[in-house]
């Protein structure tokens, strides 16, 4: 199932950087510790990884297979976990499903 995004993260270097953006970085750190996070379009994973660092159970939304592969490379490299489902986010999701 391969998309545009796939062949934009497939570089090695990380597209975004692997910090997180300045908004996730001003709001998480005010959360009650170990929330369920769920990081929507996460990408390579930069945002979601840092949230599974301050202790939150993190979930990541994304429809590039390409990207999460980066993203748990980048948990592992940071000795955290990240749960991941892919999810094409322009289509219409059947919550009576979930």
């Amino acid at each position: 199932m391969s998309n545009q995004w796939d062949e934009r993260f497939s570089k090695q270097e990380y597209v975004y950087g692997t910090e997180p953006n300045a908004f996730v970085q001003a709001v998480l750190p005010d959360l009650p510790s170990s929330c369920e996070v769920l990081s929507l379009a996460e990408g390579e994973g930069r945002n979601a990884v840092y949230a599974a660092q301050l202790g939150h159970r993190v979930t990541a939304w994304d429809y590039s297979t390409v990207g999460f592969d980066k993203m748990h490379q980048l948990a592992d490299s940071r000795n955290v976990k990240v749960k991941t489902e892919l999810v094409d986010l322009t289509q219409e999701i059947d919550y009576k499903k979930q």
